[in-house]
């Protein structure tokens, strides 16, 4: 055969191939990947006029509640009955996971009282949350009471701005809260987190958003200083 012929046959068939691989990329839509969660979850970006990111921001989380009812708030303290049984006092968090051991040890039979200072076992505040201190006696979950931390810093923006607050620390819908008045001294009933938060980004001056939860879906909230 002749050479230019031959030529000329080859590129006809490369470009036939090329045409074939052309059609079908096109038939192959674009796949997207997305991120699918359950729960509530908020995240966002913080960044100056320009657009650069704002690292090491502290942002804090406060709830809102509503009123359920005037029933009786939990009782934090568990009746000891035999002073030979081991007790075990502990914090937990949402995710059952232990976050700090406040008493152990045996207590004389009558009542015992642990309360939680709202810090984590090597003595930092812990983020807005709900978490439940567990009397436990001799390996058995003897009574529990919630405790529902709401203002502290929950989050941080990283190197590049940006800041999640997960599910554990959004716990729309937890009853009971027992909510007293500022000066402790009276008890206004028992409420229920509602789909309201408020963040505060500490700036200065400082920044506040407030914001309603969507179950399943990511609230945004950027910032710009």
């Amino acid at each position: 055969m002749n050479p230019v012929v031959k030529l000329l046959a080859r590129w006809h068939l490369v470009s036939v191939l090329v045409l074939l691989v052309l059609a079908c990329e096109r038939e192959i839509p674009p796949v997207i990947e997305t991120e699918s969660f359950s729960g509530y979850r908020i995240e966002g970006n913080v960044s100056d006029r320009l657009g650069n990111p704002v690292r090491d921001v502290p942002i804090a989380l406060s709830y809102d509640y509503e009123l359920v009812d005037d029933a009786p708030p939990p009782s934090k303290t568990y009746e000891v009955v035999d002073e030979n049984k081991s007790i075990r006092v502990a914090v937990y968090d949402r995710e059952n996971r232990l976050l700090r051991l406040l008493f152990q040890g045996h207590a004389s039979p009558g009542p015992l009282l642990v309360e939680w200072d709202q810090r984590d076992n090597i003595g930092n505040p812990v983020p807005s949350g709900v978490y439940s201190v567990q009397y436990i006696a001799d390996s058995q979950l003897k009574m529990s009471y919630p405790v529902t931390v709401s203002g502290a810093v929950t989050a941080r923006t990283d190197t590049l701005g940006h800041y999640v607050i997960p599910d554990k620390n959004l716990p729309v819908g937890f009853y009971p809260v027992p909510l007293y008045s500022s000066d402790g001294r009276n008890y206004l009933g028992s409420y229920r987190i509602s789909s309201y938060v408020i963040l505060e980004f500490q700036l200065e001056p400082k920044r506040v958003a407030g914001v309603v939860l969507v179950k399943d879906q990511v609230t945004r909230v950027d910032i710009k200083v």
